[in-house]
């Protein structure tokens, strides 16, 4: 049966309007908001034209999707986004992640391990994020694989095509099978992807599962930025390092922490391991030299694996054809690679139901 909701979606997802859309198919605005509603039928006939409109299969239009936007979620929305912008976005995301759950019914991943902790006065941000390091068996140090750390204890890392990269940095949300996935924008720089990844863990550990609703959203945002800059720049490994911070010193340590060099200023401040005046001329620097935006130095950061290798194992141990995995993820084969998988695939091959060991 035809789900009116998935119409609506999948027509979000590309941006159009029920006036555009209406208009592609051939048949009246009222009459597409009705379809949309569940008021009116869909003839059978007609959902293949819907699928070509909107180049999703037409299995799409009979799936069961939840709304990013009506769920729990965390994200640093940016002032430029609009609500077309974030109508796209959302749907995007709910479409993409009940695809993830379509394969996480026949592929088990790891658990999640990351536990729920709530701030207190005795126990900050910084302390959290501290403590999760040591928890999670990170070595002292910069955290090299990032990505890997977040997916072996249970986390689904997704990059998600967002052109303009000062609109939408990182978001979480469970799937409806009580997965967390990060979602990151695949076009800002891997700096500033690590820094999101950190901060949406802390989202992740301190606000997600909290039982607090009356927190503030600036608060917590605060929360995941301090949480954030002790995860991936520990006080007591980094301090003496910040010292007397020069300009000259700010690619080296970039490249050693793997953090933007506005984030290592930023944390020499914090740290008190400069002046603010210090802090100001080195802002200016970088912008003087045109990287306030995007920095000289770029450091490396490792791709997601989950999504992939639970594909590749529908394929290569579940034996299913690719258009069968077409109507099974409700998406066409080019925005399976596009939208739903990442470069660079290995896959560990695990009896079923299979799970996957990192």
């Amino acid at each position: 049966m035809i789900n009116g909701k998935s119409i609506k979606l999948a027509r979000e997802s590309r941006g159009l309007s029920q006036s555009k859309l209406s208009e592609l198919l051939g048949v009246t605005q009222a009459t597409l908001s009705r379809f949309e509603k569940g008021v009116l039928t869909v003839a059978p006939e007609f959902i293949s034209k819907i699928a070509q409109a909107l180049n999703y299969p037409a299995s799409f239009f009979e799936k069961d999707i939840r709304i990013a936007g009506e769920t729990s979620l965390f994200y640093r929305k940016k002032a430029s986004m609009t609500v077309r912008d974030l109508s796209i976005l959302e749907s995007k995301i709910s479409i993409l992640s009940k695809s993830i759950d379509e394969m996480l019914e026949s592929i088990n991943i790891p658990e999640l391990r990351i536990p729920s902790v709530e701030p207190t006065v005795d126990n900050s941000p910084q302390e959290i994020a501290y403590k999760i390091r040591n928890y999670l068996g990170v070595p002292a140090g910069p955290i090299d694989n990032i990505v890997s750390l977040l997916e072996k204890n249970g986390v689904i890392v997704m990059y998600l095509d967002v052109d303009d990269m000062d609109k939408f940095d990182g978001l979480t949300m469970f799937t409806t099978n009580q997965v967390p996935v990060i979602w990151i924008n695949r076009n800002i720089p891997n700096d500033r992807k690590r820094f999101s990844l950190a901060h949406e863990l802390g989202h992740l550990v301190m606000h997600l599962r909290s039982e607090n609703l009356e927190k503030p959203e600036d608060q917590k945002e605060i929360e995941a930025n301090e949480f954030a800059g002790e995860f991936l720049m520990p006080e007591s490994q980094c301090k003496e390092d910040l010292y007397n911070l020069k300009y000259k010193d700010l690619g080296m340590k970039k490249y050693y922490w793997k953090v933007s060099k506005a984030a290592i200023i930023y944390r020499a401040k914090e740290l008190k391991c400069i002046s603010d005046q210090t802090s100001r001329y080195l802002y200016v620097t970088l912008g003087r030299y045109g990287e306030r935006k995007i920095e000289s130095v770029q450091v490396p950061i490792d791709s997601p694996k989950i999504v992939n290798r639970m594909f590749d194992l529908h394929i290569s141990e579940l034996k299913y054809s690719i258009e069968e995995l077409t109507d099974i993820v409700g998406l066409m084969p080019d925005e399976i690679n596009t939208e739903l998988l990442n470069e660079n695939t290995s896959v560990s091959i695990k009896p079923r139901k299979i799970m996957l060991n990192f």
